[in-house]
């Protein structure tokens, strides 16, 4: 992906996730795509499609990706949407290896075999980031599908901005997250966020979750007890970009294990 075009070609990186479980409510939640090299010495990718845990919450569920077309000249047709629907994905399924890093992914190496359009990163946007040149304040881009919301008729997401919040070069809360000053809603989890510096983009982290304010409504009625209120702050937590690169280091090292043992 030419850097120079990036901000042009970031809504064709993501991809809406839809999880259907039985007697649960529908799950919306983004995630977008990445060209992981299998390090084999052969030059083997496999591409995966990156999002949280709490995104792909439950493997046995109905797993539904809508995208673009291809048309024959490699252009979206946008709005003809090709959607893959199946239904349990355990065996494509690979959660970052520490129980409290939010994030996985799903190997999608079958969408490059169709007539799907889909955009990946690679490895030049986790190219580690020059915290000198990264402070709080910097501008930072993000993407994905706040509340589920989206352009329905050309089937794209919804590119936002926002800023860091938290000292990038330290871990908030020590952990590995840095804090965003935006509007973070639900559906916008596993959404790639983005920072610009020494004249390109590297990605800076996944969204994982919003900041809310505990409140309680008080009713007047009598003997009615207080309501609880949750108001979002208009800050996220973002799982930062090492976590992202142990998790496709990870996914790479098991797939070759995998499918070594098949052979």
């Amino acid at each position: 992906m030419a850097q120079t075009f990036f901000t042009h070609q970031i809504a064709n990186i993501a991809a809406r996730i839809n999880i259907e479980v039985p007697n649960e409510r529908p799950f919306t939640g983004t995630g977008f795509f990445y060209l992981a090299s299998l390090n084999d010495g052969t030059n083997r990718s496999i591409t995966l499609l990156i999002s949280n845990k709490h995104v792909f919450h439950n493997t046995k569920g109905r797993l539904m990706i809508s995208l673009n077309r291809r048309k024959t000249d490699g252009t979206p047709e946008f709005g003809n949407i090709r959607t893959f629907d199946r239904i349990g994905f355990e065996g494509e399924y690979f959660p970052h290896p520490a129980p409290d890093v939010d994030l996985a992914c799903v190997n999608v190496s079958y969408f490059t075999h169709t007539d799907a359009f889909i955009q990946v990163l690679d490895d030049k946007f986790l190219k580690p980031i020059d915290y000198e040149k990264v402070a709080p304040g910097s501008d930072i881009i993000f993407v994905g599908y706040p509340e589920g919301l989206y352009d329905p008729v050309n089937n794209l997401p919804l590119i936002r901005k926002g800023s860091i919040a938290s000292m990038p070069n330290v871990d908030f809360n020590g952990k590995g997250q840095i804090i965003i000053d935006a509007q973070i809603f639900p559906g916008s989890s596993g959404s790639p966020v983005f920072v610009a510096w020494d004249n390109e983009y590297s990605l800076l982290g996944v969204v994982s979750d919003t900041m809310i304010r505990d409140s309680r409504l008080e009713i007047l009625q009598a003997n009615m007890p207080p309501v609880g209120v949750k108001q979002i702050l208009g800050l996220g937590i973002v799982v930062k970009q090492r976590h992202v690169q142990e998790l496709i280091d990870y996914t790479v090292k098991e797939f070759v294990q995998r499918t070594s043992q098949k052979v």
